[in-house]
């Protein structure tokens, strides 16, 4: 059986500008201070850059009995093919739910520093 490439899940790659947009527009709604609305989104930038936009390529030696039917190696190529894009799916889902996770943690983060400056002062 000769040796095919299985593509990893196509991955819609949005510039970090525009997810820098989405951002800063998400947070003008839940509040119009330009502090914290710059606050939140440079605090995000760098989580997306430097933790959520890694991509790695899945590698793994599959050993496969020479004596496989073209039906069989038909079969076997289908299913890791499906196993890998269902991954990937589920992966970059998981990874945005990881970024909205954030998201909310650095409101949270900025709202709570203002009220015990608020307070102390």
């Amino acid at each position: 059986m000769n040796a095919k490439i299985i593509p990893f899940p196509e991955q819609f790659e949005t510039p970090l500008e525009e997810i820098d947009r989405q951002i800063r527009t998400c947070l003008a709604e839940i509040k119009s201070d330009r502090d914290f609305i710059d606050y939140v989104a440079n605090r995000m930038k760098y989580f997306i850059e430097n933790y959520a936009s890694t991509y790695f390529q899945m590698n793994f030696n599959l050993i496969v009995p020479p004596n496989l039917s073209p039906e069989q190696a038909e079969a076997l190529v289908f299913s890791i093919e499906k196993g890998v894009q269902d991954n990937g799916k589920e992966l970059q889902n998981m990874i945005r739910k990881i970024i909205m996770e954030r998201l909310h943690l650095e409101i949270e983060l900025y709202m709570n520093q203002k009220d015990i400056k608020c307070r102390l002062c």
